[in-house]
């Protein structure tokens, strides 16, 4: 057995491939909680488990390491920040680059043309994306996310909404992204 010491870190790019679940894992897991879960609530938990050990790793490993290392450098993004990312709306993807700016939701109901408990529906489900408790903790973690990825990468993951779309946001001048975000009213 290893000790603590002498286990390896982490490399930058984990690529994880989690397999079903066994019957008596999963017998075990749903004994303990009393609730069930399939096989891909499991699979999900795990992922967002992982990318949370990651970003814990990289904070620790970057403050360790602050000192030698160089702000231009672009680390890549772990599989599981990635899938975070992935599996976002545009709506969403617009919401938490407006949030990790600081807006309030009246200010980002504003920018995106929504109500304000529609903003905070899309906060909540990002938060609960995340893994997190509240939006300080979403934006720190969107901070450090998009502090790493390139931002092709992210133009792609986003559906088209570049990785500085919100900072470069002026008011009263039309966004030309606006079609990608824009709210779909139903008629009637």
């Amino acid at each position: 057995m290893f000790k603590n010491t002498q286990l390896p870190l982490t490399s930058p790019m984990r690529i994880r491939n989690y397999s079903p679940v066994s019957n008596d894992a999963y017998n075990q897991i749903n004994n303990r909680s009393g609730n069930t879960m399939t096989n891909d609530s499991l699979r999900f938990e795990i992922a967002r488990l992982d990318a949370k050990v990651d970003l814990i790793l990289n904070h620790i490993m970057n403050n360790n390491n602050g000192a030698s290392n160089n702000q231009n450098n672009v680390t890549s993004v772990s599989t599981g920040e990635i899938a975070l990312l992935r599996g976002m709306t545009v709506k969403q993807h617009c919401a938490l680059q407006l949030v990790e700016c600081g807006l309030r939701n009246q200010d980002i109901a504003q920018v995106l043309n929504v109500a304000e408990n529609t903003v905070k529906q899309h906060v909540r489900s990002i938060c609960k994306q995340m893994g997190v408790k509240n939006r300080a903790q979403a934006a720190t973690v969107a901070h450090d996310i998009f502090a790493n990825i390139d931002p092709s990468e992210y133009e792609r993951l986003s559906g088209g909404i570049p990785l500085a779309w919100a900072s470069q946001l002026q008011p009263n001048v039309e966004d030309q992204y606006y079609p990608l975000y824009a709210p779909t009213r139903k008629e009637g």
